[in-house]
């Protein structure tokens, strides 16, 4: 359990190469707005990763939570995981706008995003459900070394 909760927080802490500009964007930034962000991201990630290891969640390939089947969700959980998903988006969204705004290029939020969920992806534990390139669910064979 460990290891999967930092391995999401993580995600949001890497440097990378330029995104199509001429200087790298610092994905670490450590702002007082992307500290109370983060914190969010983890306190939630504690109801979030059961759902992921049970397969009800999956991962789109935008790098979005999604419930996989809805039919199979309890109606009185669905409204619960509707806001865990919300609550999720409406922070990774957050981040990617400040991580863009501290480097002093908002006009990166979106390649920002980009990158971020690519590197997600690399990293997803196996027997976590993703979409695969054609909008099908599979489960993770095997997470990334």
């Amino acid at each position: 359990m460990k290891k999967s909760l930092l391995l999401l927080v993580a995600l949001f802490s890497f440097s990378v190469p330029a995104i199509a500009q001429e200087t790298a964007p610092d994905l670490r930034i450590d702002t007082p707005v992307a500290k109370e962000i983060r914190a969010s991201l983890k306190a939630r990630f504690a109801q979030i990763k059961p759902l992921l290891e049970n397969g009800t969640l999956g991962i789109t390939q935008e790098g979005k939570l999604a419930v996989r089947d809805p039919a199979s969700v309890p109606l009185a959980e669905r409204q619960n995981i509707a806001r865990l998903i919300a609550g999720n988006a409406n922070d990774q969204a957050a981040l990617y706008r400040e991580i863009a705004r501290a480097n002093g290029h908002p006009e990166w939020e979106q390649q920002i995003a980009d990158t971020i969920h690519e590197r997600m992806r690399k990293r997803i534990p196996a027997g976590w459900w993703v979409q695969d390139a054609n909008g099908k669910w599979r489960q993770q064979e095997s997470a990334a070394p």
